[in-house]
């Protein structure tokens, strides 16, 4: 057999390897409520917060940290919108939804110039929970995004 053939198959194999790999996470994703009766998305710490509607207008909140290199943040509904973005914080924030803070250490400067810029309007985004997104944090240890938006019903 041609040693092309072998290498074909090698990396063939390791495509399907990697396919799996994927949609077994995609499985794995739980959604439950947590004891408030928020709903939770434990992969992704994402809070849906139904307790704060009023109106055509609502508040939902993402978490992020660097264990998931990315967080998405998005409204209940797909034809809602992002209205505004109420608190972000790259580095160490603490706090519950509608009850954020921001850690001690200082979250870069372009943190909410660059969440507007990609959430704003939209039904959903995904930031990385990275520097390379949001520019160096001071923060040495347990890094994460924390983004709370109010979204707007059509």
């Amino acid at each position: 057999m041609d040693t092309s053939h072998c290498r074909h198959r090698g990396l063939i194999f390791l495509l399907v390897l990697f396919c799996s790999f994927l949609f077994g996470l995609a499985s794995n994703m739980n959604i439950s409520d947590d004891a408030r009766g928020n709903r939770t998305d434990s992969n992704r710490k994402h809070i849906l917060s139904s307790s704060n509607q009023h109106g055509k207008e609502y508040i939902t909140c993402s978490k992020g940290g660097l264990e998931v290199p990315h967080t998405y943040v998005k409204c209940h509904n797909p034809k809602d919108l992002i209205a505004k973005i109420n608190f972000v914080d790259y580095g160490n924030p603490t706090g519950e939804c509608g009850k954020f803070r921001h850690g001690k250490c200082g979250t870069p400067p372009a943190t909410m110039r660059l969440t507007k810029k990609n959430c704003l309007e939209k039904n959903k985004c995904m930031l990385m929970v990275s520097n390379e997104m949001f520019g160096t944090t001071q923060c040495k240890a347990d890094i994460q995004l924390f983004v709370q938006i109010t979204c707007r019903k059509p």
